[in-house]
């Protein structure tokens, strides 16, 4: 989508989900597998969709409360949650001074 499509939508109160929050799911249970398979421990179906549910919700809520926040777009809220997350590994790390 356009920067000037997102705009207009989001001008017209058109709820977004960003794509990276509607992408994730097969990347997280992707995660949870590799994960089982280095423990060599399984989890039923339902648990994997708990787990998932559990993750994509707390991404979700983040996401909203940054919207709140900072009043911008679902799109831009998303991109400044995962820099934010960014910026903390790489600090915990010890890359950033």
């Amino acid at each position: 989508m356009t920067a000037d499509a997102l705009r207009d939508l989001e001008e017209r109160g058109v709820f977004l989900i960003p794509d990276v929050l509607c992408n994730a799911g097969g990347v997280i249970v992707s995660y949870f597998e590799w994960v089982q398979g280095l423990q060599n421990f399984f989890w039923s179906e339902s648990e994997v969709n708990a787990k998932l549910a559990e993750v994509m919700l707390s991404a979700f809520q983040k996401v909203i409360d940054i919207q709140a926040q900072y009043k911008c777009g679902m799109k831009t809220a998303a991109l400044i949650s995962g820099i934010d997350r960014l910026n903390r590994a790489m600090l915990l790390r010890g890359l950033f001074p």
